[in-house]
């Protein structure tokens, strides 16, 4: 039941900016067990991540405050399996490069059946890892994102939300998720991606973006 937030503006804006929007889909998506945020900065993903809240969480007002960007990945933790509440598997993942960070939510169906592929490479439990460690080969082999995140989706199978950050600022998300779906919309001059709260109504609109145009569900892969 985790959540997540992209943002992309036409120049750098400090993560103070959309932190108030954070603070509120943590809130309202009952994100309460780890949070995490990847930019880039000199052409590398940056990453900062806690296990606990981000309303909590002193980053937040300190050194995190004045991080600029052009583009952030935020996401909030509720694991299906709460034996998986560490660091290690706290999101967003990064490459050994740090060219690209990744974020899921959702389950995967054929996790067990894969994870023994992997067992060398997770320091973590969670299913999303084993995504992590897929998207890593495909991208390797000079698989696009987009083609990258949907290859995974259709290995792993279950719902299914992912997204990446890479180096170059590029933000792709793919949505297969049919109890989250995964809305593209704007927000004055921000291009934004956000999950709707487990709430398949209008709540995420009412109560954290009002003021939200062009809004769309996004169905398979966009990249903002």
């Amino acid at each position: 039941m985790c959540e997540v937030l992209a943002v992309r503006w036409p120049e750098p804006r400090p993560f103070s900016v959309l932190a108030g929007w954070a603070r509120a889909m943590e809130y309202y998506g009952s994100g309460r067990f780890g949070w995490g945020v990847a930019w880039v900065a000199g052409g590398q993903v940056q990453v900062h991540l806690d296990l606990g809240q981000m309303a909590e969480d002193p980053a937040v007002g300190q050194e995190l405050a004045t991080v600029e960007s052009d583009r952030f990945l935020v996401h909030f933790r509720r694991p299906t399996l709460l034996s998986t509440i560490q660091m290690a598997d706290t999101q967003p993942f990064v490459s050994r490069e740090k060219n690209f960070a990744f974020v899921h939510n959702g389950l995967f169906k054929e996790r067990d059946a894969v994870r023994p592929d992997y067992a060398g490479r997770l320091k973590g439990g969670a299913d999303s890892e084993i995504g992590f460690c897929m998207l890593q080969d495909f991208i390797d082999d000079g698989v696009s994102a987009s083609d990258a995140l949907a290859m995974v989706a259709g290995k792993l199978g279950g719902n299914a939300n992912l997204a990446t950050l890479d180096g170059t600022g590029a933000v792709t998300v793919y949505s297969r998720h049919e109890t989250n779906r995964f809305w593209r919309f704007t927000d004055g001059d921000a291009q934004i991606a956000a999950t709707e709260l487990h709430s398949p109504d209008d709540s995420l609109f009412r109560l954290i973006f009002p003021d939200a145009s062009a809004r769309s569900v996004i169905h398979e892969s966009v990249r903002l």
